[in-house]
This record gives C-alpha cells, structure tokens and sequence, in this order.
C-alpha cells in the first residue's frame, strides 16, 4: 500500500531500500523491506512506508514512522468496541477500570515506598 502519487506525481518505480549499512561479517548490504525507495515520474527519488501512503525524503524518517504500523496492539476479540457493547457491559467495563486504577495506585505506592526505603538503607551503608 505504498504511495502511488507524491505531492501530485506518478510513483514510477518501488523498491526495498539499499542501505549504506553492511551486515556483520561486512559481506552483504542491509536492505530495509518496510521502508520503499520510490522513483518519481520526474525524477526524484523519495522513500516510503510500505504499509500506507507515507513518504520522505530522507530514508532515515520513515523508521520512525513505522513504529506506528509495528506497536503490539489488542486483538479486537478481546477488546470489544463501546459501539457494540450493552449499557450493562459499558458499566461493568467502567468498574473494572475503575479497579485496576484504583490497584495499580496502591502498588505505586507501595513500589515509592520501597524506594525510600531502599535509599534510606543505601544512605546508611555508605
């Protein structure tokens, strides 16, 4: 799902990007599939994200960037949407949140606590 156009201009060639980077043993060439060298019909070179329509013209952006299509996310199953949920789910979803801030507020506390203390007996053996 690579650009096809950039700023109005016809994407003509698309290809993994050829890095200056070697591998390890300093034989191979690292090439970076996720992020695509894009020709352009008047001849400039941009590169792309492979996974939507992203581009730069500088190859060093485009990682960056493809942290947003790379972070771990929810399977939908297991987060169902608010759209579909019945007023009595919403609300026992709602106590359940409420739950989980109120306990990771208490082991906060307790993790600080533990802090002081272990600095306090730092301060001591010193």
């Amino acid at each position: 799902m690579t650009a096809t156009h950039v700023d109005g201009v016809l994407v003509v060639g698309d290809e993994p990007t050829v890095t200056p980077m070697k591998t390890n043993s300093g034989k191979k060439t690292v090439v970076w599939e996720q992020t695509r060298t894009l020709r352009l019909e008047d001849g400039r070179t941009v590169y792309g994200c492979q996974h939507c329509d992203y581009t730069s013209p500088n190859q060093y952006s485009v990682r960056p960037h493809l942290m947003k299509h790379n972070r771990r996310r929810p399977h939908s199953a297991h987060v169902p949407s608010a759209a579909n949920m019945t007023l009595a789910n919403l609300l026992e979803t709602a106590t359940q949140i409420d739950k989980l801030t109120t306990d990771m507020e208490a082991w906060k506390a307790r993790a600080l606590d533990a802090e002081d203390k272990l600095r306090a007996l730092r301060a001591q053996t010193r």
